[in-house]
């Protein structure tokens, strides 16, 4: 049921997009994945409710843990090897989630821009309370139109890239509006493990985190960091950084996953 999509070859990742994004999201910006083969196999597919995968209006089914039994699904149905799992955002929670569920498949692990967590979640809930009110009362059309005017991505990003913010549009205005307040409701009821569960993954960690984003603030990455016990964390203010993430997830990739 799930659009997915394999390419590359070489050691496994499977990989995660964020909330209303989508795999072509992804393709069309460039952050996560390069244009050329790199000597990693990358599974990925588009999130149950996004992109080209169906969704129903059962909120249960897009809660995180939810998500990443999807991603193990998936996962297992491509590799029986110890694999790397990542993820963007919301993918970052999943891939997490799915790494303290199966940590002996899990050769490696990359958190990119965490999601808010701990101390900021209750913020990020009512701006996603907000959303689903105007999708009740105004339609989904209004909400696209209103991220228009205010992209959630950092300045630096759009001044260098303002195409990012038309591409996130363009996800958003293909969802279907029930499953997207579905998906919302389920964000609501989400956040990050505590500390003391997160300090039993002994696997290896890359955390990429961005600065000036209020949606991915720098201190989850940082947190995240301080309470996993084999994590890097790379934080960057620039699109020029930003274009390096590609080649730093295949090469932890390389280094930590046996192909």
């Amino acid at each position: 049921m799930f659009n997915t999509t394999v390419s590359g070859s070489g050691p496994v990742l499977v990989w995660a997009h964020g909330l209303m994004h989508s795999m072509d999201f992804e393709t069309r910006t460039g952050w996560f994945h390069p244009a050329a083969e790199d000597g990693v196999c990358r599974v990925r597919y588009d999130a149950r409710g996004h992109g080209h995968s169906p969704g129903g209006t059962d909120s249960a089914a897009y809660l995180w843990s939810a998500q990443a039994d999807d991603l193990l699904a998936i996962a297992s149905a491509h590799t029986a090897l110890p694999r790397a799992l990542g993820g963007h955002s919301m993918g970052a929670a999943s891939a997490l989630l799915a790494a303290l569920t199966a940590p002996e498949l899990t050769s490696c692990l990359i958190l990119a821009t965490p999601p808010t967590a701990w101390q900021t979640r209750p913020k990020q809930v009512r701006r996603y309370r907000q959303m689903q009110r105007i999708i009740e009362q105004r339609g989904l059309t209004s909400l696209v139109n209103l991220t228009m005017q205010n992209p959630a991505l950092p300045d630096w990003l759009l001044q260098a890239h303002p195409e990012h913010a038309t591409a996130s549009q363009q996800a958003l205005s293909t969802m279907h509006a029930p499953t997207l307040t579905a998906i919302l409701e389920a964000a609501c009821a989400c956040d990050l493990p505590d500390s003391s569960t997160l300090q039993q993954l002994k696997v290896p960690t890359l955390i990429l985190g961005w600065r000036n984003d209020p949606i991915h603030p720098v201190q989850s990455a940082e947190l995240l960091a301080e309470a996993l016990p084999v994590a890097e964390l790379h934080i960057i203010d620039s699109a020029s950084d930003l274009q390096r993430w590609p080649l730093q997830i295949s090469e932890f990739v390389r280094r930590h996953t046996a192909g």
